[in-house]
């Protein structure tokens, strides 16, 4: 082949590359979409958590189609744009289960969405943007709990043009604004907590947006400041209509105590969390084996004393145990050891950006350098969006569901740091500094690939494993059809089917500890407050107010999940409800046991023996 016949074609290679660059930049939204519908439509109706978030979603927005009033005759545990949606849902399509799976598959799509247009603003590439987009759709997070990583990346999306990007023209930069309140008004109407997180977010920008711009400090900073009165003001101005729902409906007291409780449990966690180093060792000789056993001290004692406290101290805060890094090479898999890892790898990844895009941002003020000024707080927005759903993750519940929340976010920012980090050393000539961006890229490379190889095959992070081996239907009431594996299918249906023939529709089934898609696939009210109780968040009088509630409510079946629920044996049922497990077991009938579900039946349901 000639020299001219090889440009040429490495002419055409190029141009072909060029338009489906330009493809992917103007219809990245689109083909994610079409990625979107082929990925997900292969496991929409793949798996049934009786334990999962679909459950209890579906069932408070069942409660509130019915009039229930929201918080004082069911607890939320999140605001009531997290329900609404759903109900609003059903009064089209009626309560379906599948039906709410696919919502919460949209959400995934619009979460990829956004995280393309973020990433295509920030570096310009088609294909960076859209590749990050299909991870988060490969990766979406925990069905039914999509929220999550959207309204970081919906906040990052708006704040960046609001006060990061120069505006092409000046009456957008007011648009922006209020697309940006606009964004924080949903995240509160959503989630309460990652809100106020937010708000130390567009708060620091108002304040950083006058400076790096020469001969513009005072004209800048009324812009900032009146810029974020006009988004807190758009953000009220969200809550305005559910307030005035709240007051028509009495719980007006209930729905704003939500944004003032907020601050006093930050407080109160943190002394918790500093508590413990302040009250550490010097540990007793006489610890509290001495008290029980009359036999002489094992020789691991204090491990066994320490990892006892650890215990209370983990139930104390609502915690499940979070393994450190030392616990790496204690591990019998590769696999939990690589959780550990990857559990902790953000908190350095994200340290090593917020330092260097910190270092930037200063030298970019003192210079009055507006293009470092802007890609220092690209990084640091899209980070602080992310990390304001890291202390659920890594504090609360530190397991592959909550962090495939986090990491939807993340990615985003790990994907924009890294895009400067290249840039940087590619214009810089100090090879020290290039190392250092460098070992950055590899870092985010690093953390993404282990989470990737780690999470997707795993079902609890929102991926197509839902669908491994799972062909057999099962069926139940409001438009629970799924696909179950054969041992799976057989359980939940005859579950099911034990539960329907001895209930009637409107009588009540209440499950212990938190098994609510049990009272929706068999269409069965629960009288319970808060569908949610474990070992950990019950109160003291758990026990003898369950009893008086069964006394006087008489539910036909009671359905108790003896699971471990926060993986120690303590946190089974029978363990930590003992006196609210004996009395069912002495005033009702064990009528079937599927899997760790027993079925427990008031007497008089049962057909006359004989």
């Amino acid at each position: 082949m000639s020299e001219s016949a090889r440009y040429s074609r490495w002419q055409a290679v190029l141009e072909a590359g060029r338009r489906l660059e330009r493809v992917l930049r103007a219809w990245g939204p689109l083909l994610l979409a079409v990625v979107a519908v082929i990925y997900y439509g292969q496991y929409y109706r793949s798996g049934l958590n009786l334990g999962g978030e679909g459950g209890t979603t579906a069932v408070i927005a069942m409660r509130m189609m019915e009039g229930w009033v929201p918080i004082k005759d069911t607890f939320l545990g999140y605001n009531v744009l997290w329900f609404w949606p759903v109900a609003w849902l059903f009064e089209l399509t009626g309560p379906n289960y599948v039906a709410l799976r696919i919502y919460f598959f949209v959400l995934c799509w619009v979460a990829a969405v956004l995280a393309f247009l973020i990433v295509r603003r920030v570096t310009g590439r088609g294909w960076y943007a859209f590749g990050v987009g299909v991870l988060v759709v490969l990766i979406p997070g925990m069905i039914f709990r999509n929220y999550m990583g959207l309204l970081p990346l919906l906040n990052a999306w708006a704040l960046l043009p609001a006060f990061v990007f120069e505006a092409r023209r000046p009456g957008m930069r007011w648009a922006w604004f209020a697309v940006a309140g606009l964004a924080l008004g949903v995240t509160f109407l959503v989630r309460v907590e990652v809100g106020n997180l937010m708000l130390v977010i567009y708060g620091g920008l108002a304040l950083l947006y006058p400076l790096a711009v020469r001969g513009e400090l005072w004209r800048r900073a009324w812009r900032g400041g009146a810029g974020l009165v006009l988004c807190l003001a758009v953000a009220v101005a969200a809550q305005m209509p559910f307030y005035a729902d709240a007051q028509r409906r009495g719980y007006a007291r209930d729905f704003v105590e939500q944004y003032t409780v907020f601050w006093s449990n930050l407080l109160y966690y943190a002394r918790k969390e500093m508590a413990p180093r302040a009250a550490a060792a010097p540990v007793p000789e006489a610890g509290p084996y001495v008290r029980v056993r009359s036999k002489p001290l094992p020789k691991n004692w204090r491990e066994l004393q320490a990892a006892e406290m650890a215990r209370r101290e983990q139930a104390e805060r609502h915690t499940r145990p979070r393994q450190g890094l030392r616990d790496v090479f204690r591990q019998e898999s590769l696999e939990a050891a690589v959780f550990i890892v990857i559990l902790h790898l953000p908190v350095l990844v994200a340290g090593v950006m917020v330092l260097v895009a910190g270092l930037g941002l200063l030298g970019a003020i003192f210079t009055a350098n507006a293009a470092r000024k802007e890609a220092a707080l690209v990084v640091l927005v899209t980070t602080g969006c992310a990390l304001t759903l890291f202390p659920q993750y890594f504090f609360f519940r530190p397991d592959t569901p909550h962090l495939s929340e986090f990491m939807v976010p993340f990615l985003v920012a790990m994907a924009c740091a890294s895009f400067y980090a290249v840039r940087s050393a590619r214009a810089s000539r100090a090879w020290a500094w290039r190392v250092g961006c460098g070992a950055l890229v590899l870092l985010c490379v690093a953390s993404e690939a282990l989470y990737f190889w780690h999470s997707y095959p795993k079902e609890s992070a929102g991926t197509i494993a839902a669908a491994r081996r799972r062909g057999t239907e099962m069926v139940g009431s409001n438009g629970v059809n799924v696909l179950l594996k054969a041992r799976e299918a057989e359980r939940l249906q005859g579950l099911h089917d034990v539960i329907v023939r001895y209930s009637d529709p409107k009588e009540w089934v209440v499950t212990f500890p938190y098994s609510p898609t049990i009272n929706f696939m068999t269409n069965r009210p629960s009288y319970l407050h808060n569908l949610y109780v474990d070992n950990a968040t019950a109160s003291k009088n758990f026990p003898r107010v369950t009893i008086a509630d069964i006394e006087k409510r008489r539910p036909a079946v009671i359905v108790i999940d003896q699971r471990d629920i926060n993986d120690t044996e303590f946190s089974r049922f029978r363990n930590w409800a003992r006196p609210v497990y004996d009395y069912v077991r002495t005033r009702y009938q064990l009528v079937a046991q599927f899997g760790e579900n027993e079925v427990f039946v008031r007497p008089d349901k049962l057909p006359p023996a004989g």
